[in-house]
């Protein structure tokens, strides 16, 4: 076993026999001349979304709370960070005791990442790579952890949990590798925002006292990217589709569940609201966090999808039906991205339909900048434990008699 370890760091410390290793040697200029053309392209490599990023401090001081208080799995071993950005997770790792970190992003944040790695000197542990990860080779033949931000919007839009099963697949250890973080759920409730719905939406019903009813058409079946206010959430949460991905396959990243949301309150129904929950599941001590509209504000907001037509809804009223997210195009194209919908309420053998939409994800709407309430939450932990037994109640409530055929 140590005549392996050996074998392999040496295998490590000279990589020059693998020219698809690619590691970071261009100057820094490279970023300074990009254009707003090439930001475009590439606006990860900006300062104001390396700062958004920096700032997300509930997703940060998680990632920093799942690595460091688990030092015993980090020491000594190697560790694969995927689209790293300016580095701050291979830094966390390498801090661990990690032997050998591989920092992997195909954006010229790279370049950036390249300086802060070498500003704290971990250059002889850390080795930044330029590239995507489908097309990169690393310069061993395995890794002992992966760790990755790799959740989107919504869970899936925007994400990179395809660069996860890839990487996992080819490198990750058999036996014992770990994914931080490795799972996630997405969750969905009833919404109540008709403020928004006027602006975004019924707005282009009548401009400047034209009709453009037709742009009305393309409005509402995008959806937006928002800080949704818990006051605002009609229903209770429902449980989607886990994912996991120490086993998922690309079939998983099709998400499909039937779902219940019974509401709460009286009011308006003017679409959904959907957010995940994030698990370290292989983490010692439990870390998990949170991008529901009872918790801190983070990078992903929640996602807002409006009906075309209001629903009028009653206290304990319960509306269910199906829900898909899918890529149009291939499994692992999360930049375009359809979600399906179909709402029913009534007892079986009276059931009416409600609503049935679909919403095309392939928006330029995503917002890029976000002021972020950091200071009421810049010296606390993610609680590790509140948002796991919240969770836990939503999912494991009394059910009707109604609601358990529904989900049969």
């Amino acid at each position: 076993m140590g005549r392996r370890k050996s074998k392999k760091m040496d295998s490590i410390n000279d990589s020059s026999h693998d020219k698809k290793a690619t590691t970071v040697t261009t100057p820094l200029a490279i970023v300074e001349k990009m254009t707003s053309c090439d930001f475009q392209r590439d606006d990860r490599a900006h300062i104001e979304m390396m700062a958004q990023s920096a700032k997300d401090i509930v997703r940060i001081r998680s990632f920093q709370s799942a690595i460091l208080h688990n030092e015993h799995l980090f020491r000594g071993r190697i560790v694969l960070n995927l689209n790293c950005g300016i580095g701050i997770f291979a830094l966390f790792a390498a801090k661990a005791g990690a032997a050998k970190v591989f920092a992997v992003d195909n954006s010229n944040v790279i370049h950036y990442a390249k300086q802060i790695v070498e500003s704290n000197n971990y250059h002889n542990i850390i080795q930044v790579i330029k590239g995507k990860i489908t097309e990169t080779e690393l310069p061993v033949d395995e890794v002992d952890i992966i760790v990755c931000d790799w959740m989107g919007y919504a869970l899936l839009y925007q994400s990179t949990c395809g660069d996860v099963l890839y990487a996992r697949d080819k490198w990750l250890k058999k036996s014992n590798g770990l994914i931080f973080p490795d799972k996630a759920r997405l969750f969905v409730a009833a919404l109540e925002d008709e403020k928004h719905k006027n602006e975004n939406i019924e707005w282009w019903n009548d401009v400047y006292g034209f009709k453009m009813n037709c742009l009305r058409e393309v409005a509402v079946k995008e959806p937006n990217y928002q800080n949704v206010k818990f006051q605002q959430v009609l229903s209770k949460q429902f449980p989607l589709q886990m994912l996991d991905l120490n086993k998922a396959t690309s079939v998983d990243l099709r998400i499909r569940s039937k779902y219940i949301l019974k509401m709460q309150r009286c009011g308006r129904m003017d679409g959904i609201v959907l957010f995940f929950h994030v698990y370290f599941s292989k983490s010692h001590t439990p870390v998990a966090f949170s991008t529901d509209p009872w918790s801190p504000l983070t990078n992903w907001l929640q996602t807002v999808c409006y009906f075309d037509q209001p629903i009028p809804v009653n206290v304990d009223s319960t509306y269910y039906g199906g829900i898909e997210f899918y890529s149009p195009r291939s499994s692992y194209d999360f930049e375009d991205m359809v979600i399906n919908l179909e709402m029913l309420e009534g007892e079986p053998g009276q059931i009416e339909l409600e609503v049935e939409m679909n919403w095309r994800m392939r928006s330029s709407r995503v917002p890029r900048s976000i002021l972020f309430k950091t200071v009421a939450h810049s010296n606390d932990e993610p609680n590790k434990f509140q948002r796991q037994k919240r969770e836990k109640r939503h999912a494991n409530r009394n059910l009707t008699s109604t609601e358990r055929r529904v989900l049969k």
